[in-house]
């Protein structure tokens, strides 16, 4: 069912786009912008991570301008564990609120929120939010996310992050660059830590842009790799 569900996704999302306008040069660091008012994207995401037992997350994402600074996003969670069934696992809201214009400031600052609900009752609530600063020099891009998650009911964990994307525009259509995520986990006294490290490649062509990244893990509590793609489309 899950590779039915991407066919299908991948289908409508090639047959039906028009223009790209929040095109992402990485798959996990977010840059420096918001969706223009009143402008409506939908965003299709697959994250693939490679362990003991493989993992498969699908997102559908409709996100709407509601002024020039500030978005506003409703996802649809889907994943599937090696050996069991497809499920819808999580809804999730999300809101970016840029300060300035593009240069004013020495980095160009954006506040992101999201709230994310499992479906499993059993499983916690989850709030994260992430400090965007971003500055373009010429056709070169540097994005750094600070973040911080808190998971709560039941029991409450805490998680710091930092994202961080370096790329360089070689034409419209492609952009090549280099990405790190890290997440560190504390819990019971306990510290664990999941980076990772690799490249992304970015292609528009016509009527679609699509974001390819791999993230090799460099810590012994990472996963071996995790590879995501983004496709979007304006409506």
């Amino acid at each position: 069912m899950s590779k039915q569900l991407l066919y299908i996704s991948v289908f409508i999302f090639v047959i039906i786009s028009s223009t790209f306008a929040d095109r992402r040069s990485y798959v996990w660091t977010y840059q420096y912008m918001t969706l223009p008012e009143s402008a409506t994207e939908l965003e299709f995401y697959q994250t693939t991570k490679l362990a003991e037992f493989d993992t498969w997350e699908y997102r559908i994402e409709v996100e709407h301008g509601i002024t020039d600074h500030l978005d506003f996003s409703v996802y649809q969670i889907f994943n599937q564990r090696e050996g069991d069934s497809f499920r819808w696992d999580a809804v999730q809201f999300r809101s970016r609120y840029r300060f300035g214009e593009v240069g004013q400031y020495l980095l160009d600052p954006l506040i992101y929120i999201e709230y994310n609900r499992k479906l499993d009752l059993t499983e916690p609530h989850k709030i994260e939010t992430k400090l965007i600063l971003a500055k373009n020099i010429n056709k070169f891009n540097l994005a750094i996310n600070p973040v911080y998650e808190l998971f709560f009911d039941p029991g409450t964990e805490h998680e710091l992050g930092l994202d961080i994307g370096f790329s360089y525009e070689f034409s419209p259509k492609f952009i090549l660059g280099l990405e790190s995520t890290s997440r560190f986990e504390f819990d019971n006294n306990e510290t664990k830590t999941g980076s990772y490290f690799g490249p992304t490649i970015s292609f528009a062509s016509g009527n679609w842009w699509y974001t390819i990244g791999t993230g090799f893990g460099m810590t012994k509590e990472s996963d071996d790799a995790r590879v995501r793609f983004l496709m979007g489309i304006a409506l």
